[in-house]
């Protein structure tokens, strides 16, 4: 585990192989407590967050992300979703984008929190929506956004390349 926000951020590494040992409830619960915290438009958290430990669902949602396997493999899923209706009267037609960073930004503390846990994840987004919302049966407004498959990792992670400082930020004075 990291000593500081940032070796913890430094040392985050996407992971796609998992083991079969299940996440605890304790880790789960910190997991969930973390997202709960995370920032969100208004403070209305218009997002909503499914937790899918059944294998065959989790082999149905693996299908639908493009036959990615891990998604199954890992002993849990995490699925974000945005809720625009929970802001709409608040923020009216806004409400679509900020539903979508805010279950964004959930899916970010959520990845943190699993490597603050010693566990690993790597950020799905590449799926067939209309697939994962059948499988998931979701309310009609939701949007699937994001999946964390979670586990402990089965593999060594690739070093980490970036762009750099000097390329991202473009500075205007």
């Amino acid at each position: 585990m990291a000593d500081s926000f940032f070796e913890l951020a430094q040392k985050r590494r996407s992971i796609r192989s998992f083991k079969e040992k299940p996440v605890t409830d304790l880790q789960l619960n910190k997991i969930l407590d973390m997202c709960d915290m995370a920032p969100s438009s208004g403070g209305l958290q218009t997002f909503e967050i499914y937790q899918v430990k059944n294998k065959n669902m989790r082999e149905r949602l693996a299908s639908a992300a493009k036959d990615q396997d891990f998604v199954a493999q890992a002993p849990l899923l995490l699925v974000f979703c945005a809720n625009p209706y929970r802001s709409v009267k608040r923020f009216g037609e806004r409400s679509n984008l900020f539903s979508v960073q805010d279950a964004t930004i959930a899916a970010c503390y959520a990845q943190l929190a699993v490597e603050a846990l010693g566990l690993s994840t790597v950020w799905v987004g590449n799926f067939d929506e209309e697939k994962v919302s059948k499988i998931l049966n979701l309310p009609h407004g939701q949007r699937p956004i994001a999946m964390l498959p979670v586990g402990l990792k089965n593999e060594e992670p690739m070093e980490k390349t970036t762009r750099g400082r000097v390329d991202l930020v473009h500075v205007l004075d």
